[in-house]
C-alpha cells in the first residue's frame, strides 16, 4: 500500500489502522476515553463504599455493639474502600466499630426479608 494510508498502516500497524478507519479515532483515543470512564467508575465505587461505611458504621456505633457477622461485612467494605484509596472519616468510623463490644449473634432481619421475597418470586415462577 502506498501514500498516506500506507504510511499510517506502517506506523500503527494493520490492527491500529483498521480501528482508526472503522471508528474514526486512534487506539490512543480509545484508551483516553476508557481511562476517563474507569476513573468515573472508581469514583462512583468509592462514593458507594463510603456511604456504606457511614450508614452501617453509624448504626452500629449508635447501637453501641456489633455482631461478628456485621463486623465481618464491615471489614469487606473497609478493605474495598481502602483498596480504592479511601481514607479519613471512613477510617475513623471503621476503627470505632472495631472497638465496639461484640454482641450475641442476631439474625440479620434485612437479609431474611430479602430471602423471603426471593422465595415468593421463585414459587410464582415455578407455579
Amino acid at each position: 500500500m502506498h501514500g498516506a494510508l500506507g504510511e499510517l498502516f506502517d506506523e500503527i500497524g494493520w490492527a491500529g489502522g483498521a480501528i482508526t478507519i472503522l471508528t474514526g479515532t486512534t487506539v490512543l483515543g480509545w484508551i483516553k476515553v476508557w481511562s476517563g470512564q474507569f476513573k468515573l467508575l472508581k469514583s462512583a465505587s468509592l462514593a458507594t463504599l463510603h456511604s456504606q461505611l457511614y450508614e452501617k458504621g453509624g448504626k452500629y456505633i449508635k447501637r453501641g455493639k456489633i455482631t461478628l457477622s456485621e463486623l465481618d461485612d464491615l471489614e469487606y467494605t473497609w478493605k474495598a474502600y481502602t483498596g480504592l484509596k479511601g481514607n479519613g472519616t471512613g477510617e475513623k468510623i471503621y476503627q470505632k466499630c472495631r472497638e465496639l463490644p461484640i454482641a450475641d449473634y442476631q439474625s440479620n432481619s434485612d437479609w431474611q426479608e430479602v430471602e423471603d421475597i426471593a422465595a415468593e418470586h421463585e414459587a410464582k415462577r415455578n407455579a
